[in-house]
């Protein structure tokens, strides 16, 4: 995920349009204190303590909770549980994602279609 957010192709969109802050979850029993504080309360707190990783989660200004990276069928909300598609590759995880930018940005043409361009050569 973050080497597609870092590509230069879209880096500037996403530094732009979004704070991203990584938190440190599921290290193996040896590297436990490299875990950050309170993470599994947290992903917990917003449905996300058994998806896998990656996974990610997008807030607005106040910490209201926006979206994340769980596909639901049409007119779900955040409360029900969807399938994680993590650092997105195939059409349908990026046309979601996409989707998702659309409404948490001011996501315009050029960078859409360099955001898909980009992240559909995850699945390559």
């Amino acid at each position: 995920m973050d080497s597609s957010i870092n590509d230069k192709s879209c880096k500037k969109f996403f530094d732009d349009s979004y704070v991203i802050r990584h938190l440190v979850a599921y290290e193996s029993k040896n590297r436990k204190n490299l875990e950050s504080a309170g993470v599994y309360a947290f992903l917990s707190k917003y449905n996300a303590d058994d998806l896998g990783l990656p996974s990610w989660l997008i807030f607005d200004n106040n910490g209201n909770l926006l979206a994340d990276s769980q596909m639901r069928p049409n007119g779900a909300g955040l409360k029900t549980k969807g399938e994680n598609i993590g650092c997105p590759a195939t059409a349908k995880e990026v046309e979601s994602f996409i989707d998702i930018l659309k409404k948490t940005s001011r996501l315009n043409k050029s960078e859409e279609e360099a955001v898909e361009k980009r992240f559909r050569q995850n699945e390559e």
